[in-house]
């Protein structure tokens, strides 16, 4: 039996967990074709949801603007790869898969920002509209090839007019959100929001992206006594993401599946601080939960808070100095059922004369380890139903499996076959 066959086996053999595979023959190539269909393997039905049922609603309508070949193009079955193959270098020359907001006229982009508006917050939607128009519209005005609002793409995942499973990606240069449907959940991550700058002003428009996930931290650490700090803060010089995107396009998300965050469990747990810090803790978190929308937000927030005691909170600042809105710092959350990250990255480039090093921000959301959830962890319910037998990971399934020998992917883990 192939690598393939066994996969697809192993997953089908779970009775809770279903999804839809795509059905190509072991010498074809990985990309979607106008002939490929999905084979459905028991998808949950729609859901009987209000809010869920207008989601699926905006996707219907949005796909039903598309021509035949768009439609084609930004396709795919619930189990491809191109979940997982989303970078954060800037979105020139073609480096995305799907379509982008370039080849949709203007009715069909509203539409698909209909579908945004569903799923996000009125803070979350702000949020990606600021990074990927004025932010992005700011940086075009620096090199129009390599930056521009029209780069950024999407994919569609599953078919919501015959499934209750079903998903598309957002995905550019500092803007990657996963949206998920499996039947009554919905969750957006992971999501990568970043902003260089994260704060100017574009065609007369003032924007500031992370102004609260900044300025509520700042409260956080502030509102840490002497001994709280002690713990809280790394003494490591490097800001940079832990868990954040892959280095390039091509690469798979490094950090699916099965990747072990127990490494850390280090820093401030949240048991051991004051009331005070605990609240302020608690509205950096929601800050990151509640980009999705409020009553979805409401049940992972639940789950938080029903691991609460096993969160921990890490600040990296620059050695002998106070941190301000104005400085460069890092923190990050961890916690069972969120990771969060924040980091200021240094300007870059093209922008290293013209941007403060503060003003060029990334965060990363996330649900570490996948764990047992109804509203699912990374990827959604998708990677649960993928880590059960088997390759534990599509990222091991695609290189393990006879059709992808060719690839070249080198993981942090061992692979091991029984």
């Amino acid at each position: 039996m192939s690598s393939l066959n066994y996969f697809l086996l192993a997953v089908s053999s779970v009775s809770l967990l279903t999804f839809s595979s795509c059905t190509q023959e072991e010498d074809e190539p990985d990309t979607v074709s106008t002939d490929e269909t999905c084979i459905t393997s028991g998808t949950l039905d729609q859901s009987s949801n209000s809010e869920i049922e207008a989601m699926r609603e905006a996707m219907v309508s949005f796909r039903s603007t598309l021509s035949a070949s768009l439609l084609s193009e930004a396709s795919n079955c619930l189990d491809d790869e191109r979940f997982y193959l989303w970078h954060n270098t800037p979105a020139n020359d073609g480096n995305r898969d799907g379509i982008t907001y370039g080849d949709l006229s203007d009715a069909q982009l509203i539409a698909f920002k209909n579908i945004l508006q569903q799923f996000l917050s009125s803070g979350g939607y702000q949020k990606v509209y600021e990074i990927t128009e004025l932010s992005e519209g700011w940086l075009h005005n620096v090199m129009s090839s390599v930056w521009d609002p029209d780069f950024y793409s999407i994919d569609m995942f599953g078919d919501p007019e015959t499934s209750g499973s079903w998903g598309f990606q957002l995905d550019g240069h500092h803007c990657v959100v996963n949206f998920l449907v499996h039947g009554d959940n919905v969750s957006i991550v992971p999501a990568f929001l970043g902003g260089e700058p994260a704060a100017d002003t574009w065609n007369g428009e003032r924007f500031d992206i992370f102004s609260d996930e900044r300025d509520l931290a700042l409260s956080l650490y502030n509102s840490l006594d002497e001994s709280e700090l002690t713990v809280a803060s790394s003494i490591s010089t490097s800001r940079s993401l832990e868990v954040g995107p892959a280095d390039r396009n091509g690469d798979p998300d490094p950090y699916i599946g099965a990747y072990d965050y127990s490494g850390f469990e280090t820093g401030l747990k949240y048991s051991d601080m004051s009331a005070t810090a605990q609240a302020n803790l608690l509205l950096v978190m929601k800050e990151y939960v509640y980009n999705l929308s409020d009553n979805f937000a409401d049940e992972w927030w639940q789950d938080i808070m029903d691991n609460i005691d096993d969160t921990y909170f890490v600040w990296i600042n620059d050695s002998g100095s106070s941190p301000t809105a104005s400085s460069e710092f890092y923190y990050r959350i961890y916690n069972p059922y969120l990771w969060a990250e924040f980091n200021t990255e240094g300007s870059t480039g093209a922008n290293s004369g013209s941007i403060a090093d503060y003003n060029h921000v990334h965060t990363i959301t996330r649900i570490p380890n996948n764990p047992t959830t109804d509203n699912g962890g990374d990827y959604g319910i998708f990677a649960m139903m993928i880590n059960q037998d088997g390759p534990k990971t599509l990222f091991e399934h695609y290189a393990l499996a006879e059709h992808h020998k060719d690839n070249q992917m080198h993981f942090d883990y061992d692979v091991v076959l029984n």
